[in-house]
């Protein structure tokens, strides 16, 4: 039994719109299963295809349910545990939250801490991809026809000038340490419209994203370290109030004290920026 994670780096086109492919590989024999595996809430979308026929399951109230073919996941507040069954590989296209505004004009409100299948959320035009990467060895030629598809969009985008882009990004440079009225007042716009805007697009508070955001980057900030961190010092460097209060937001999103999921690194296969694989020209 052998499990194994990679991350991709997109092309410098894309990487406004991309923060990664990845590949998560599961090799065993038969239909065995593989340990539980955690996907912490990152502030992030995903596009996920699988590349093999084999299932992968994810529990929802204590049920373990089939996740389709290709799924669209969309912002998510809690952790979700899966499982794979059978040798099988499954590839993810990690969207920046506003990469559905500028690449496909659909908002994703509606799949606030949930998912779908693709063609359920944007038609019949995601089949040729999934039929075109299914069965794929070389990773370079998924990649090649995932961003030949993401390229195709690109080109009809329109450059212009947006609040809730411009909050979504500012929230993500300053790794969530920024007060929302703060960032209403730089972009020149209300707190209630700018709450309003996120809430009708990505189904969530801009104080809800902003506290992903800062729970993301502190725990890849101790993914890097070879010893259990300091948590105070974690709290004063990601502007908590104090280490408590970092304790709760990290239970919140993670279900569990961050010494134990710092412990238990190998369950928890989405890594941002580590590892990262520069794809071939």
């Amino acid at each position: 039994m052998k499990t194994s994670y990679q991350e991709f780096k997109p092309s410098l086109a894309l990487q406004p719109f991309v923060e990664c492919y990845w590949l998560h590989h599961f090799e065993t024999q038969g239909l065995a299963e593989s340990p539980v595996q955690r996907c912490l809430p990152f502030g992030a979308l995903e596009l996920i295809l699988h590349l093999d026929d084999n299932p992968a399951y994810a529990l929802f109230d204590n049920c373990w349910q089939k996740l389709p073919q290709a799924f669209f996941v969309g912002l998510y507040r809690s952790t979700v545990h899966w499982k794979a069954v059978g040798t099988g590989r499954k590839f993810g296209i990690r969207l920046k939250p506003e990469s559905l505004l500028q690449l496909f004009n659909v908002p994703v409100a509606s799949l606030f801490n949930n998912f779908t299948d693709l063609e359920s959320f944007f038609g019949r035009d995601m089949n040729r991809l999934m039929d075109n990467v299914h069965g794929l060895v070389d990773m370079q030629l998924v990649i090649n026809e995932v961003e030949q598809f993401l390229f195709n969009r690109v080109q009809h985008l329109k450059a212009e000038r947006n609040y809730l882009v411009a909050a979504t990004q500012l929230i993500r440079q300053a790794k969530g340490n920024v007060s929302i009225e703060g960032l209403s007042a730089h972009l020149s716009i209300s707190k209630r419209q700018l709450e309003r805007s996120f809430k009708d697009t990505y189904g969530t508070s801009p104080k809800m994203y902003q506290r992903i955001i800062r729970f993301r980057n502190a725990y890849e900030s101790f993914q890097q370290t070879s010893a259990t961190p300091n948590w105070l010092d974690v709290s004063y460097n990601f502007g908590y109030s104090d280490q408590a209060h970092f304790i709760r937001d990290f239970k919140e999103f993670s279900n569990e004290v961050p010494t134990l999921v710092y412990q238990d690194a190998e369950q928890y296969f989405r890594l941002p920026n580590k590892g990262l694989f520069t794809r071939r020209a």
